[in-house]
């Protein structure tokens, strides 16, 4: 998946895993994009952007990370929120950078 800005990645994400899929879709996707995710069956995530928690479900996983520079290692990570009936509701991206 080609890693751009966070709001294209967010629209390339949700044309693979539209709103209303299941939890069962979206980890075949992690899967078919050898994506090591991981799943909540009892939390929503947190979306840092508007400090709101999204969903009673989620699904984590990072798509991207490499060494911006020699010191810093920038990540980009999806996060995916579902209702009571682990149904998808909306999707998250986020990109940080860490130094060690």
């Amino acid at each position: 998946m080609a890693c751009n800005n966070e709001n294209q990645i967010k629209k390339q994400l949700l044309e693979k895993t539209p709103v209303g899929s299941n939890m069962e879709q979206i980890l075949a996707f992690c899967s078919q994009e050898k994506l090591k995710c991981n799943r909540s069956d009892t939390a929503g995530y947190l979306d840092q952007d508007s400090g709101e928690v999204v969903g009673v479900k989620s699904i984590w996983g990072v798509l991207k990370e490499q060494k911006a520079t020699p010191l810093t290692i920038t990540s980009v990570s999806a996060y995916w929120g579902f209702d009571k009936d682990g149904r998808l509701i909306d999707v998250w991206v986020w990109k940080t950078s860490d130094t060690p």
